[in-house]
């Protein structure tokens, strides 16, 4: 029994030792995304699989937002559409410069298009510096959709000016659901984007 005792001892002794070792691990896919996130590389996906395929019209949206209110429509002068071709939209949203970015919309391997879209800094008032900050979060996607109005994917939005704690501040929920319009980014935030699209039936 005591000899039993013992090895059992050792044994664990022995499995301790083991889990302090370390060892070389090969990076995945998924430390690269992160990496790429970091570095303002973002990539935003719709699954279309489901309906059925070249009977549906996509037309692609970026809305305009300032603390609140739709101040334009970029694409509405665009009066084009893309048939799903393909079972997955994407939304890439690229940096150019410190205060320009690029989006990009592919609808399939050949169809999509590219805007670069201004990111101007915002003034601390505390100290009159200028900060750039813009962050991406995604919208929520609910299976029901209407029509010709707008399926929201992302949003691209500024930072603010925190007049209590005299800082410019980009903090908010992790994504945008129905209610995103009571948000702190949507009430605060001086420009924000908004990327999505439109679905008509052929």
């Amino acid at each position: 029994m005591k000899k039993s005792i013992i090895t059992l001892v050792l044994a664990l002794i022995a499995m301790a030792g083991q889990a302090q070792e370390i060892s070389k691990a090969e990076p995945t896919a998924a430390d690269y995304i992160k990496l790429l996130n970091k570095q303002g590389y973002q990539v935003f996906a719709l699954d279309m699989s489901k309906f059925e395929k070249k009977k549906y019209l996509m037309s692609p949206v970026i809305q305009v937002w300032s603390k609140g209110k739709m101040e334009e429509d970029l694409m509405s002068d665009f009066c084009f559409a893309y048939t799903n071709e393909a079972p997955k939209i994407t939304v890439n949203l690229m940096p150019k410069t410190d205060t320009l970015c690029v989006c990009n919309f592919q609808f399939d391997d050949v169809c999509g298009f590219t805007m670069s879209l201004p990111m101007p800094p915002v003034k601390n008032e505390a100290d009159g510096s200028e900060y750039s900050n813009f962050k991406s979060r995604p919208f929520v996607i609910h299976p029901e959709w209407k029509e010709n109005e707008v399926i929201p994917i992302a949003a691209y939005s500024s930072s603010w000016y925190d007049p209590d704690d005299k800082i410019c501040r980009n903090c908010d929920v992790r994504e945008f659901d129905n209610d995103y319009l009571t948000t702190a980014t949507f009430h605060n935030s001086p420009l924000i984007y908004v990327f999505g699209i439109k679905i008509k039936k052929l």
